[in-house]
């Protein structure tokens, strides 16, 4: 009886554990944070008054379906960060778990999001605030 509370537990923790250290970075300037954002960067995405950085591995089955959505989004203000290839950046960003998106905006830390998104909850993420 005991066990079966103890996995329950765990695999509780284990589902919200990504959600709540993902909060850490949130209201964080990026120049701050994240030193080794910059090289990911083009020109326009830094010059770009809201980035929608998407963290991705290639081991996570969620991430192939989402990362098409944000190939049809085709936006120079999305970043993709392979967490296997960047893993301090990752952990910068707090991030806990693929895919996850972090929202960018004015050198700030707006959101982090942990968890497959839609292509159309996509583009509400790098059209309005969260």
């Amino acid at each position: 009886m005991w066990v079966a509370v103890f996995v329950v537990g765990v695999m509780l923790v284990m589902q919200v554990l990504p959600v709540v250290l993902s909060r850490k970075a949130v209201g964080k300037p990026v120049p701050e944070l994240v030193p080794e954002l910059v090289p990911f960067l083009n020109e326009t995405q830094k010059q770009a008054s809201r980035l929608l950085v998407y963290f991705w591995s290639p081991t996570c089955a969620v991430c192939r379906p989402m990362s098409k959505a944000i190939d049809a989004i085709g936006s120079d203000s999305i970043v993709k960060v392979n967490v296997m290839e960047a893993m301090p950046l990752a952990q910068a960003f707090h991030v806990m778990g693929t895919p996850s998106v972090a929202v960018v905006e004015g050198g700030v830390v707006k959101a982090l999001q942990v968890g497959a998104r839609s292509e159309a909850q996509l583009r509400g993420l790098l059209q309005s605030s969260t």
